[in-house]
Formats: structure tokens, C-alpha cells, sequence
């Protein structure tokens, strides 16, 4: 085991979460396919070996467990398996940012080729965006994180709208996005 790790027991994947007033890290027990399955089919679930750091001042707060409601969530980063093969469609992916509490984020959203991406997600539990950035403050300072995949609460998201590549590759390189160029007439996405 690497210096630093913390072994976890079968079943159990790490969490990082974004919530209204913090930030949460530690450990669930995953008793789906996939993490994304599994906060779709719960309002409520365990944390353990929590560590919250407060939004407004930085602190650090430290729980062996915590019980959260999914809804309290405004984003989650995905880990753990991607599940089972054969359930996985193609999809194309569209560049978007979207409002989330005190977090924007900016990511691919998937959808079927043939469906409009944005109204299929809106009745969804929990809405993936790959390739992500997520955008906010801790303590006055502005936070840039690059998720693989962050899944957002789809009762919390307050607006989706279409980005351009080049803000998504500005937000990875740490540029701010808005000063990003307009490429929406190179992908084909409607602003």
C-alpha cells in the first residue's frame, strides 16, 4: 500500500462531495453497480471517515461517520467501478456549465444522439458531466478542481447552459473561463 493511503474494505469506495457550506471526503459502502446508481436509488446514506472543510472560513472538521440526504449534495465525485458493459450506450457529448449551489461547473454532458441533452437529464436523480471543472470559494479564495467525472444532484441545479471547448480547456489549464475564446460556431453548439 502507497504511503499516505488509506486501505478500504470490500464494498466500500472513497466519496468527495460538494454541499451547500462544505466540502466532504471519506468512504461509502457501495451496494450498487456504480456510485451514480447508487445515490439514484437512496435519499439517505453513511459516510465514514469524514473530513468537511467549511466553505465561509476553511475549517476542518473531523467525524468517523456522517449521515447525509443525497439532496443536501449538490455535486459528487464519481469513483469505484464504472459498471457492467452491456448497460453502456453511445452517446455524444456536449460542452456545458452549469450553476449548482455555490458551485459552476463545467464538463461534458452525454445524451443519445437523437435526444435534446439538457431536457433528457432534467427529471434525473443524478446527472453525470465527464472531463469536468468545478469553479468556487473557500475561505475568499477561488477553488479550481479538475474531476474525471462529477455527478450533480439534479434537484439542486439551478441552470444549464451550452459552453465552448475553448472555456472548458481554459478552466482545465486554470484560466478563468470567461475569458475564454468563443469557439460555439467550431462545435456546433448552440449558446
Amino acid at each position: 500500500m502507497e504511503a499516505g493511503r488509506v486501505e478500504m474494505a470490500a464494498g466500500r469506495v472513497p466519496f468527495s462531495g460538494y454541499a451547500d457550506d462544505c466540502t466532504l471526503s471519506g468512504e461509502v459502502r457501495l451496494d450498487a453497480d456504480r456510485l451514480s446508481d447508487f445515490l439514484s436509488s437512496t435519499a439517505a446514506f453513511e459516510v465514514d471517515r469524514v473530513v468537511a472543510r467549511a466553505l465561509d472560513d476553511g475549517r476542518i472538521i473531523e467525524s468517523e461517520t456522517a449521515a447525509l440526504l443525497r439532496d443536501e449534495l449538490c455535486i459528487v465525485l464519481a469513483t469505484g467501478p464504472r459498471g457492467r458493459p452491456e448497460r453502456r450506450v453511445w452517446t455524444r457529448q456536449l460542452p456545458v456549465r452549469v450553476q449548482v449551489g455555490p458551485y459552476v461547473v463545467l464538463g461534458y454532458l452525454h445524451a443519445p444522439p437523437t435526444i435534446d441533452p439538457i431536457k433528457s437529464n432534467e427529471r434525473r436523480a443524478v446527472v453525470p458531466l465527464t472531463s469536468s471543472v468545478i469553479q468556487y470559494t473557500v475561505a475568499g479564495q477561488p477553488m479550481l478542481e479538475a474531476l474525471d467525472v462529477a455527478l450533480l444532484v439534479g434537484r439542486r441545479i439551478a441552470g444549464i447552459t451550452y459552453a465552448t471547448s475553448g472555456e472548458l480547456a481554459a478552466a482545465h489549464v486554470g484560466v478563468d473561463p470567461a475569458r475564454a475564446p468563443d469557439d460555439a460556431s467550431q462545435n456546433g453548439a448552440p449558446r
